[in-house]
Parts: C-alpha cells; structure tokens; sequence
C-alpha cells in the first residue's frame, strides 16, 4: 500500500511528465498599507499607528511605542536588562548574543552584545558557541 503523501507525490510527477502541469496564481503577498489599517488573511492588521488600548497597555508593561522596521509601524519595545552586556553564546543573554553581519565565520572565536529590547531589526550575526551562527537582515 502506498500512503497518502507518496500517492500524491507520484500523482504530481505523472501530471508533470504527461505535460499537465501549468502555471497557476498562488496566493499573493499583502499590499503594505499606505496609511489607515488594511485587514489582512487572518484577521492580521496592517495598520501603521497603534489603537490607544495597544499603546496604555504596552506601557503599563513597561514598554515604549516606537515605529520600527522598513513599513515605519508602531511596534510595543520592551528593553532587556542585560542589554549591550559582552557575550559568546545567546543563552548568557535574556534576548539574543548578536554581532555585526561582518562577523567572522569557521572555528574563529567571536563576541558580542546582548540585544537591547525585543524587536531586532537591522543586520547582524547569532553568537552560538562563541562562533557567529548565521548573518540576518531583518527589515
């Protein structure tokens, strides 16, 4: 007996090889919003300015509102306490170990910064192990 995910695989490849398969639209990203919220697939906002609830809750908890990212978005941003602290290894840090995207690679021993609040953005390289794990650009 074949399972269910093999049969359709097989399904798949004999379409392909008898010339069935064509292009089809795939579901297509969200359009950013150009000002007022947009209600995107699963009830996600797109909005660029937070609610007044949003913004008293985020800083009763400590937080501050700060537009963050390319979209400009208002984002709650909680700092860590440990923030800017040397570090080799992210499990030394309440966030993340982070380093310049530059960072060395391969066996060379790296350091870093714990990461100052909960929304990183920019380039930057995980410390893991005293080694830069991977390089990111998060927008």
């Amino acid at each position: 007996m074949v399972g269910p995910v093999r049969s359709l695989a097989l399904a798949a490849l004999g379409a392909f090889a008898l010339g069935a398969c064509t292009p089809q639209a795939g579901p297509q990203p969200p359009t950013p919003p150009t000002g007022g919220a947009t209600q995107a697939p699963g009830n996600q906002s797109y909005a660029r300015d937070m609610s007044a609830a949003d913004k008293a809750a985020c800083t009763s908890t400590g937080g501050t509102v700060q537009r963050r990212g390319r979209l400009g978005m208002e984002q709650c941003v909680r700092p860590f306490a440990d923030a800017g602290k040397a570090c080799t290894d992210t499990s030394q840090c309440e966030g993340k170990c982070v380093g310049s995207a530059g960072s060395a690679s391969g066996n060379e021993k790296v350091s870093g910064q714990c990461q100052a609040d909960d929304r990183l953005f920019g380039c930057y390289s995980e410390i893991k192990d005293g080694k830069a794990a991977y390089a990111i650009c998060v927008d």
